[in-house]
């Protein structure tokens, strides 16, 4: 099953590479943590998009061993065909999932004792275009969705009280160039920024009370580029571009400082390189987690927040697992979460503790075997 993506970097982008090709080849992983399966467990919820079975499957991460525990009753269906992309509004009540193939997002309940999930009265809503990025404004009022082709930005409103999901008026928002890949709201909520790495372009749009959209003056152009993913600091001072490299360099971030107007500066020392095939990136505690999916392994930098330089840990890249497309922090950043697809239709879920200087270290029993085989985009609390 091939997804809408981008000309000659398909094979980078970690919700466009999903094909038919199985998961992890690496079967030595440990099994779930003691105590799992009746739902009588506590921790932090951990949910994992299973594109190639139309479901979304939940477990809880133990926030002492980061161990990881099955749920009953998971994974459940979305209703919709190849999910992908995963957001939570603010007060973590609701889960959001865009439905590819089926142009869809569904929304459901989150029980955030057992991590179970059930789908809200109308889910899942029709989205109007397949929805590659999924992010919820900050305040929780507002949902943006990233159509590739065509390319363009969805909007809706948000309801807190039932997860219901309507579309804002004067989207969708057409963008010029098919492609577009990352998506990113500042944490202050003023700023929406899309980024193509087919165009090197970074568009930014200044976020209304209303939820709509109004185009900055100017558009960005990493100094190395290719631009595939999108992800901001704690403090939103930074914004950082993750780069696939090929005709205008090797793979790389790029950091950008941000204005009171939104305009981006890219800083003194921009990009530092990365492994091969990056698709994402996190940034928790300080410190920015960079996804290579070719490489099997994440880079971690240090950042200086005074001049937004990055700096890698001695101890980066660590190696993760074979052909991984997504990661996430849980608990308070005291963990990271890597899903990994593999060669041979069983990937695996890789859980790493994170020590104060940033390095990384894998929890006992991981990589875990996830309860879908070929797990994709991950996101916890």
């Amino acid at each position: 099953m091939k997804k809408p993506g981008f000309t000659g970097i398909v094979l980078l982008i970690s919700f466009f590479t999903l094909l038919s090709c199985g998961g992890g080849s690496n079967t030595s992983g440990g099994g779930f943590g003691s105590g799992g399966g009746g739902g009588s467990s506590t921790g932090t919820p951990v949910y994992v998009s299973n594109s190639n079975s139309s479901s979304v499957s939940f477990y809880l991460l133990d926030e002492t061993s980061g161990a990881l525990q099955p749920s009953t009753g998971s994974p459940v269906v979305t209703g919709g065909s190849s999910p992908d992309s995963l957001a939570i509004d603010p007060a973590k009540k609701f889960l959001l999932v865009s439905n590819i193939s089926s142009a869809s997002i569904s929304v459901f309940s989150v029980n955030s004792t057992t991590a179970a999930l059930t789908a809200v009265t109308g889910s899942p809503f029709a989205a109007g275009a397949s929805a590659s990025r999924l992010i919820m404004h900050p305040q929780g009022k507002f949902v943006y969705a990233l159509s590739p082709t065509p390319a363009e930005i969805l909007a809706y409103s948000f309801n807190s009280t039932t997860g219901a999901l309507a579309p804002l008026a004067g989207f969708p928002l057409s963008l010029s160039t098919s492609g577009q890949s990352g998506l990113a709201i500042s944490p202050n909520g003023q700023f929406l920024y899309t980024s193509n790495p087919n165009t090197n372009l970074i568009t930014g749009f200044s976020i209304g009370t209303d939820g709509a959209l109004t185009r900055l003056a100017a558009t960005t152009s990493p100094n190395n580029g290719s631009p595939i993913f999108l992800t901001f600091d704690s403090s939103g001072s930074f914004l950082f571009a993750v780069n696939a490299g090929g005709n205008l360099g090797g793979p790389s971030v790029s950091t950008f400082s941000i204005s009171a107007t939104g305009a981006l500066t890219e800083v003194t020392g921009s990009p530092i390189a990365v492994g091969t095939a990056p698709v994402a990136a996190v940034f928790s505690q300080g410190f920015l987690y960079v996804l290579n999916q070719t490489s099997g392994t994440v880079s971690a930098f240090a950042l200086t927040t005074s001049t937004g330089q990055l700096t890698e840990l001695k101890a980066s890249p660590v190696t993760v697992g074979t052909r991984p497309v997504s990661l996430t922090t849980a608990a308070l950043g005291k963990f990271l979460i890597v899903t990994t697809t593999g060669t041979s239709g069983s990937g695996t879920i890789a859980v790493f503790s994170i020590a104060a200087d940033g390095s990384l270290t894998a929890v006992t029993g991981s990589p875990f075997t996830p309860d879908t085989a070929t797990p994709d985009q991950v996101l916890a609390f």
